[in-house]
């Protein structure tokens, strides 16, 4: 097998290997230094971003016609109206769409309370795919609790993040991993194959 093949051969494995892994990890941050300019809370239907050209589409989930998205320094909520605070809170729901399948890594949220030994804690759900997993115990560093979700296996286009309870916090940021589209992994795996057949050709000859 010539060289130019072998490298061809471990080139394409690579690539379909991260493919299959969804290798492409994507970070949300909505926390941000406090300036004259996010220190309120801007208001709207709805919140648009891009990051490592992944599309993302925050929307509250609400009974409340007024309800709208709140952004400021330390994270997105939910505003329900003037008296509303723009946290997370009582029920408060946000609504994740992504623009195409990821897996969640990880979730960044601010302003959480861990209560007096656990007690009083904030508790937070995050629902996708008919499955609800809660969410009370994360790593707290810099103003943010961080909950790893790796272990979870979390995969979707859409995702409902909701304050249980009494709870009060704001998405400070998130982690997530695209994962390939079918067709890419599908050329991808036709390609190797293509390039170890025309290598089994080359040795024939060559034998």
């Amino acid at each position: 097998m010539s060289q130019f093949i072998k490298q061809s051969v471990l080139a394409a494995a690579a690539a379909l290997t991260l493919a299959a892994s969804g290798a492409n990890a994507t970070t949300f941050n909505f926390y941000q230094a406090k300036t004259a300019s996010n220190l309120l809370d801007s208001t709207s239907a709805s919140v648009s971003v891009t990051s490592g050209g992944l599309g993302l589409t925050l929307a509250p989930v609400s009974s409340s016609s007024s309800a709208k998205v709140a952004q400021r320094y330390d994270g997105i909520g939910v505003s329900t109206g003037l008296l509303s605070s723009g946290d997370l809170d009582n029920g408060d729901t946000l609504l994740l769409t992504f623009s195409q399948a990821v897996t969640f890594s990880s979730l960044g949220l601010s302003s959480w309370d861990k209560g007096l030994f656990g007690v009083g804690a904030d508790k937070v759900s995050i629902t996708t795919g008919g499955q609800t997993y809660n969410l009370t115990a994360g790593a707290e560093s810099n103003g943010v609790t961080t909950f790893s979700l790796a272990s979870l296996n979390l995969t979707g286009v859409s995702f409902l993040i909701k304050a249980e309870g009494t709870s009060s916090f704001r998405l400070a940021n998130l982690n997530v991993s695209a994962v390939p589209e079918a067709g890419t992994s599908a050329m991808l795996g036709l390609g190797l194959v293509g390039i170890a057949a025309v290598a089994r050709r080359q040795s024939r000859k060559a034998a």
